[in-house]
């Protein structure tokens, strides 16, 4: 989560990378590829200083457009590794943190992006408790699942079995389990944890629905 003290105060603001198909969600690492001439320069920036940035999806039939429109709910990461390679691109690993709504775009004055942010807040012990018959059903769906998948991805399954916080193993299932990009956006975009649970618990049971589900990545 990006912390918010005395010593780091809120962020207001953050530079973005726009990507046609990534999706952060909040504590998962993707790897990327950067070698842009804007993006390498955000990689820059954010490297020599608190590392932190913006993955956000464009929104659909945009990818062409000079200054593409983003989805306005994002994930926010921070760099946990980058090498720098002899032409000059990278490859990094950016960790999920939080989920934020992009509320206003700034003046370009570099070559990168760089939008006016709210941090959306995890959800509270209130939100948890008012989806707490979603947790029992999703609990038990995921412990079917975790068998399932057990003898063609163990690591999985023991992560399955093995995470307590609902919220967290949600976030992983849709980042892990939904391949369609597009419902990857939507999940991220459901800010209401009941919700989002119920949306994801719907896609979980089609997937249990499925005759002999050898690949734990199709769900579309």
């Amino acid at each position: 989560m990006i912390i918010e003290t005395e010593e780091a105060p809120a962020l207001e603001s953050l530079p973005a990378f726009p990507l046609p198909t990534a999706v952060l969600f909040p504590g998962i690492v993707i790897p990327l590829h950067i070698d842009e001439p804007p993006d390498c320069a955000l990689l820059a920036d954010a490297l020599s200083g608190n590392r932190l940035l913006i993955v956000a999806m464009m929104q659909p039939g945009t990818e062409t457009d000079t200054l593409p429109p983003l989805c306005t709910i994002a994930g926010a990461g921070q760099i946990i590794h980058a090498e720098k390679l002899e032409a000059g691109d990278y490859n990094v690993l950016i960790q999920g943190l939080d989920r934020v709504r992009l509320l206003e775009e700034l003046p370009q004055d570099l070559p990168y992006r760089r939008f006016k942010i709210e941090v959306i807040p995890r959800p509270d012990a209130e939100a948890t408790e008012a989806a707490r018959d979603e947790i029992v059903l999703f609990e038990s769906t995921v412990m079917r699942l975790a068998g399932l998948v057990a003898q063609t991805d163990a690591q999985l399954a023991e992560v399955m079995r093995s995470t307590a916080d609902p919220i967290q193993l949600t976030d992983f299932l849709c980042a892990t389990l939904v391949s369609d990009l597009t419902i990857q956006q939507e999940l991220l975009a459901t800010v209401a944890f009941k919700e989002r649970l119920q949306k994801l618990n719907e896609l979980l049971a089609d997937m249990l629905g499925r005759t002999g589900p050898a690949d734990h990545s199709v769900l579309n």
